[in-house]
């Protein structure tokens, strides 16, 4: 078993850990080379810090033990320096505490053509993979750990590295006590139990059997973490909690003579391990946002301690943003607005923080979003484990009784989706890989929960109008009103030959009965079925059908420029049909999150729909029909529906992010087409490759370019008012 304790431990050495590592190495290695020899002393090793004993009184294979991150030049001042010394090693076995893997394949060749030695690397990888081959593996894996990771993993330690959004240590412990029990909100579990005996555990890591606690002392700190005044409530659940925690084999443990209680031993080791291992995530995931924040700083490129400072930064914004986001979320369940946050919302959010980015707001909203919507799997564990951890937290701030709140969200419900939100799902049929497909996934798990899908007339007709604008685009001749159609950036940038785009937008639709055709192609791909809403809105009241139009007539008449009077009317109709369809069906229904029937969209005006109801209809005004894919993916990790969800809730995506293609640079769509001209005759599969290999390479320039440009207006602001902010 490969525990994540020795992987971080190994990851946190640094330059002034060399003894404790040599220490670790000697004692690790012992099962394969009983007879080795340490030679490394204060006063110098001559190139080497252990070697075999041989009889012949002549060693051939040495030992070099490094933390450096620079391992290449390290290994050949190692030889050139055993060398000089006349040690005529045969064979280098270099132990390191960094991961290095197939990189060392040049250098292995290099020193066997040129010195005849035969170079073995024991890097990280290899030490956790044995670290329980052997007893004395075991012991020295276990010495490290207990001196570099159990200070960090304690209940202060842990307080101190995470939980940036909460302001007391109890809280961070109790905040990764609930992400690390993920697994306990799967299946039909009850959330206000699992909820309390996370933070039961949490209260009590660091307790043992010379350590307790007595059931005031966790009573009282349960009702800190739980303020929302029902202490009665909170201590009979706490209770109950230890009850069931302390049973035969529990993780807790009770003495009943004195009433107290602490973390089984074996307990206590599992949290040193998950604690370790969501440190890993966590470093995984600004090691993330550090490669989405490259390019925007040139200061920062250069230094990379810097760059990480930046990337710890963003990822302490964006626990707060979670924060955030889960308090909404608690609060939309018991009957506010819902909403999502934008990429806009972010960086306004950002500017307001009082954390001394070196990037403008809008550039560590830019990197950040790019994280949460394109995440590595890593990452995205991580961060569902997160989101969900404090939204927990904000629901049990409202009530102690999550299970009870969370039972008011939709059971069953019909979710009608506007054009917005069918769009992403078409073009992530460009992407090859399926589980890359993130909105298509997250509607697969609402249809397999139970839900039920559907567009109206006018959304079928709004696709068939964008592929056909798509097609009208590559037939231009130089003449275009607009920007490029969301389907072509997303068909370009997936590295595909363009005169192949109506062949491929021929599986959507044909020529002959294109919306017909457009009908069985959403249901046979995604299980959307065909259910107009124009009669029903129809019926609905004058004024609220005429206040929603005016909203949405000038959102299209803004952002529709250049078409004709009777597309915008035609566009507008369609979105009052569906917000007004979908307000007249729940007439009668549940209020809040408890309604069951929706508007999936991802259009920001329809999120300004219930405040501009208010303002022109008042107390009368109904509650928002929008629900964003965010929102969805959140009810269905934690509302009544994740019974059937299990553990496939983990692959939800965070945020379905469409912004990225609603304004590509004519530029990139260039270095697409130009990139795939040069490739051709060469294999499909390496051309779209080389394509998105080229197109991310010139996003990255323009990040550069587009600081630069916007460094330089700064200065000149900077010279006219005085100002130097967010420098």
């Amino acid at each position: 078993m490969v525990h994540a304790r020795l992987r971080f431990a190994l990851e946190q050495l640094g330059s002034g850990d060399w003894q404790l590592f040599e220490r670790f190495c000697s004692e690790f290695l012992i099962p394969d080379f009983p007879a080795l020899r340490t030679t490394a002393t204060p006063s110098g090793d001559k190139g080497r810090d252990g070697e075999l004993f041989a009889l012949s009184g002549v060693a051939r294979t040495g030992f070099q033990y490094s933390v450096t991150a620079s391992w290449k030049s390290k290994i050949r001042d190692t030889v050139k320096t055993a060398e000089s010394n006349g040690l005529g090693y045969s064979r280098l076995i270099y132990c390191t505490s960094q991961a290095i893997g197939a990189q060392a394949d040049d250098l292995v060749a290099e020193l066997w053509d040129d010195h005849g030695i035969v170079l073995d690397i024991r890097d990280r990888e290899w030490f956790c993979e044995r670290e329980t081959s052997a007893p004395e593996r075991a012991v020295a894996a276990e010495e490290l750990c207990a001196q570099i990771v159990d200070p960090i993993v304690s209940s202060r330690g842990i307080a101190t590295a995470t939980g940036a959004a909460l302001s007391s240590e109890d809280a961070r412990v109790a905040m990764v006590q609930l992400a690390l029990n993920e697994s306990d909100r799967f299946g039909d579990k009850n959330l206000t139990k699992t909820s309390f005996d996370a933070l039961v555990q949490s209260v009590l890591v660091g307790t043992s059997q010379d350590d307790t606690l007595d059931e005031a002392k966790i009573v009282a700190r349960m009702c800190e973490l739980v303020p929302h005044g029902a202490s009665n409530q909170v201590a009979e659940l706490t209770r109950s909690s230890l009850t069931r925690l302390s049973r035969k084999h529990g993780p807790v443990k009770h003495r009943t003579s004195e009433g107290k209680y602490h973390l089984a031993f074996e307990a206590s080791e599992r949290w040193k391990d998950a604690a370790a291992s969501y440190l890993l995530d966590q470093e995984a995931l600004e090691a993330d946002l550090a490669a989405a924040a490259y390019g925007f700083d040139a200061a920062l490129d250069g230094d990379f301690d810097q760059l990480k400072a930046e990337a710890r930064k963003l990822r302490v914004a964006l626990e707060r943003i979670m924060l955030v986001s889960g308090e909404r979320f608690a609060a939309a369940v018991d009957g506010a607005q819902a909403s999502f946050l934008s990429a806009d919302e972010i960086s306004e959010q950002f500017s307001g923080m009082d954390i001394d980015f070196r990037l403008h707001p809008k550039q560590a909203a830019a990197a950040v979003l790019e994280v949460i919507a394109s995440p590595s799997e890593q990452t995205h564990r991580h961060l569902v484990r997160v989101l969900d951890a404090y939204t927990l937290m904000a629901f049990l701030h409202q009530t102690p009784d999550v299970q009870k709140a969370l039972a008011r969200v939709f059971d069953n419900a019909k979710v009608w989706l506007d054009t917005s939100a069918l769009l992403p799902l078409v073009a992530e049929r460009l992407i090859d890989d399926p589980t890359e497909r993130s909105q298509t996934n997250l509607l697969a798990a609402a249809v397999a929960s139970g839900v039920s899908l559907f567009v109206t007339d006018g959304v079928i007709e709004e696709l068939r109008f964008h592929v056909e604008r798509c097609i009208a685009y590559i037939n231009r001749n130089g003449r275009w009103n607009g920007g490029l159609p969301f389907l072509y950036s997303a068909y370009m940038l997936s590295g595909r030959d363009e005169s192949e785009f109506s062949n491929w937008a021929t599986d959507i639709r044909g020529p002959v009965h294109p919306e017909h055709d457009i009908e069985e192609f959403l249901e046979e791909e995604f299980g959307i079925r065909r259910y107009d809403l124009r009669d029903v809105a129809d019926k609905a009241d004058v004024a609220l059908r005429g206040a929603t139009d005016e909203l949405f007539r000038r959102k299209h008449t803004r952002y529709d420029r250049g078409q004709s009077s009777n597309v915008v009317d035609r566009l507008a109709a369609h979105d009052v049909e569906n917000a007004v369809g979908v307000i007249e069906l729940r007439r009668g229904t549940r209020p809040a999150l408890g309604h069951e029937i929706w508007w999936l969209t991802l259009d920001k005006t329809a999120f300004k729909l219930s405040t501009w109801l208010k303002d022109a209809l008042g107390r009368d005004a109904p509650d928002t029909p929008a629900l964003s894919p965010d929102y969805l993916s959140q009810l269905l990790r934690l509302g009544p529906l994740r019974r059937n969800v299990g553990a496939e809730a983990e692959h939800l995506p965070l945020v379905v992010d469409v912004t990225r293609l609603e304004s590509v640079p004519l530029e990139l769509i260039e270095v697409a087409r130009k990139t795939r001209e040069s490739m051709q005759g060469m294999d499909e599969r390496r051309i779209r490759r080389e394509v998105r290999d080229a197109v991310f390479k010139a996003k990255t320039a323009m990040k550069a370019r587009h600081d630069y440009a916007e460094d330089a207006h700064s200065k000149v602001l900077d010279g006219i008012t005085g100002s130097g902010k967010h420098r």
